[in-house]
């Protein structure tokens, strides 16, 4: 395409434009019209984690009366248990995955985060452990990070179709037509959700079904999360009120794993060259059995600051040596390492400090936009954790402070009810790049140029901006912008008729330039079909009596809480999704 000429700009709450998808729209449509299209859908939820993942389902009549179906049974696990294992296993061809991959086995981890650039993924996560281990699959497989993300998700998927079929009957399920939510990072870009979607296709969640098509949405995970938990029965929310999502999810640099990595250090480093004469099975025992499930998510330093705590170390770790070394702290006796309150601190501090870090950037960002913050909501593995919550309500709950003022509960209950989240704050930028009619009090004159068409100045390269970073953007609200693009000959329409391109454009700068400059980068590009011939556009003539066809069309953005999406409409019709794609860049 040329680079199209902006005509106007607007902001549209017309009942045109498709609007994206939300459960309160959802609900509230089923709860004025019981009709056919919405009875027989069934939402299924997925939290596909970095290091856990969980499912939950509901069909029309349990929306109805809040109440949702979390998956507890999984396989390989002998007892209920919210989520399973974000890990798979490769063997001979064979493909295992969550509890049911043998303890003596080495599971691939952490994959989810492979769908992210290098560029995108923070220092201390491309170079940790499990990423590296996960890249070394990819190559040996020859597989990509998408289709390693589908392999478990097929598995993941394959199970929880199961327990709905066999909660309901597997007649019933198939009469209902599937809407399925992924949860996906808030900070993930949208090529990463683009994989997200190709992955959750090549897992076979978007199949064909009698009862219909599959659709697919994305919610941010610290707004999920965060809406699970204000929407505790007895809760009361006000209007304005504040709260910071402190989301100490698994593969952020806030949350857990680097919690477990640090643990796991002290320990090899106490245990020295013993550490690598254990086996994965026992490595597993100590890790996940002793660390995660009976210290790390009890572990409070309020009234404990005398404990002691025991990990049992497997024989084999001293080959037949002395079980016991008291010669330096923490003592080994008895086969056990016996850690004091002060060892296991140690292993959290790295994480608070990030923890306090942005929470103080909220407040700070908070108090610069005039609001006082109510609360802090923790989410995400990590967010359990009573030394966190011990640590934060310290930190921001002091002597001398008002209670009313600073008091920051936190909650962690999910529950269905009525409350959503009507806007967001936007990560950066989005335009796209035109020209426009010369301004010399806004435009500069190196951008200026004669436009022969029009007969007049224009300035080239400026942006038309339909989102800034920072900004509070009210969600399915539409954004159009109106371009036109001017055509003298019908050869040059055609060249571009078939294959109309236009590109989005971001920039991550807090005040993003006017104009294109080397910061706007690319990020997607929308390809349509024109649907008018050159003799059927509308005509148009210079002020030198110069003829030329016009082509007017409008570009609109939807907020829609995990990305933006952005179609193309002409004469206000949308151009359908057989002649629209988006390409990611």
């Amino acid at each position: 395409m040329g680079i199209s000429k902006r005509l106007s700009l607007r902001h549209s709450n017309s009942a045109g434009p498709e609007k994206a998808w939300s459960l309160k729209d959802f609900v509230a449509k089923l709860r004025k019209k019981r009709d056919k299209e919405v009875d027989n859908v069934l939402v299924i939820g997925i939290d596909f984690g970095t290091t856990y993942s969980g499912a939950a389902w509901a069909t029309i009549t349990d929306f109805e009366t809040d109440e949702i179906h979390l998956i507890t049974s999984w396989p390989g696990c002998g007892y209920e248990e919210g989520k399973t294992p974000t890990e798979l296993f490769y063997e001979q061809g064979n493909v295992t995955w969550g509890y049911n991959i043998p303890d003596d086995a080495e599971p691939v981890r952490w994959f989810k985060l492979l769908l992210l650039r290098d560029e995108d993924l923070p220092q201390e996560l491309r170079d940790a452990e499990y990423v590296l281990r996960a890249r070394k699959v990819l190559r040996e497989l020859k597989k990509t990070p998408v289709e390693l993300t589908a392999d478990y998700l097929r598995c993941l998927w394959r199970h929880v179709v199961q327990s709905i079929e066999k909660e309901r009957g597997k007649s019933v399920v198939d009469g209902f037509a599937f809407h399925v939510v992924l949860t996906v990072p808030a900070i993930w870009k949208n090529y990463a959700r683009q994989a997200m979607e190709e992955a959750a296709r090549k897992a076979g969640i978007l199949d064909s079904r009698m009862a219909g098509p599959t659709s697919l949405s994305f919610a941010p995970e610290p707004e999920a999360a965060a809406l699970a938990t204000i929407c505790e029965p007895g809760r009361v929310i006000q209007s304005n009120d504040t709260y910071i999502i402190c989301d100490a999810g698994g593969g952020g640099l806030c949350g857990g794993i680097f919690v477990d990595e640090a643990f796991e250090a002290i320990c090899k480093e106490r245990l020295g060259r013993n550490w690598s004469r254990l086996s994965q099975s026992s490595i597993k025992m100590i890790m996940k059995k002793q660390w995660e499930t009976d210290i790390k998510s009890q572990f409070r330093v309020e009234g404990n600051k005398s404990k002691d705590y025991i990990v049992v170390i497997p024989h084999e770790a001293f080959s037949g040596g002395s079980l016991d070394d008291t010669s330096r702290h923490p003592v080994i006796k008895g086969g056990k390492i016996i850690f004091r309150s002060s060892d296991i601190q140690s292993a959290f501090n790295d994480v608070f400090l990030r923890i306090e870090k942005l929470v103080d950037e909220q407040i700070k960002k908070a108090k610069e936009s005039n609001l006082r913050v109510t609360g802090i909501i923790m989410v995400g593995g990590l967010g359990s954790s009573p030394y966190l919550f011990d640590h934060l309500n310290a930190k921001y709950n002091g002597p001398g402070q008002s209670t009313a003022d600073t008091s920051m509960p936190f909650e962690r209950a999910p529950k269905l009810h009525s409350i959503s989240v009507v806007s967001t704050i936007a990560r950066q930028s989005l335009g796209v790049s035109m020209n426009e009619r010369f301004d010399k009090r806004k435009h500069l004159k190196a951008d200026r140029y004669w436009d022969e068409e029009e007969d007049a100045y224009f300035a080239k390269n400026q942006m038309s901006w339909y989102l800034f970073k920072g900004q509070d953007v009210p969600k399915q609200q539409p954004v159009r912008h109106t371009f036109y693009e001017l055509y003298d000959n019908e050869v040059k329409y055609n060249e571009i008729r078939k294959a109309y391109k236009c590109k989005i454009l971001q920039n991550d700068e807090d005040i993003p330039s006017t104009r294109r400059t080397p910061s706007v980068k690319e990020l997607c590009t929308i390809t349509v079909e024109l649907p008018k011939t050159f003799s059927e556009l509308e005509s148009w003539i210079n002020p030198r009596e110069v003829k030329f066809k016009k082509l007017e069309f409008d570009i609109e953005m939807v907020p829609s809480g995990a990305s933006c999406d952005f179609s193309i409409y002409y004469e206000d019709e949308k151009l359908g999704s057989q002649q629209a794609s988006v390409e990611f860049d």
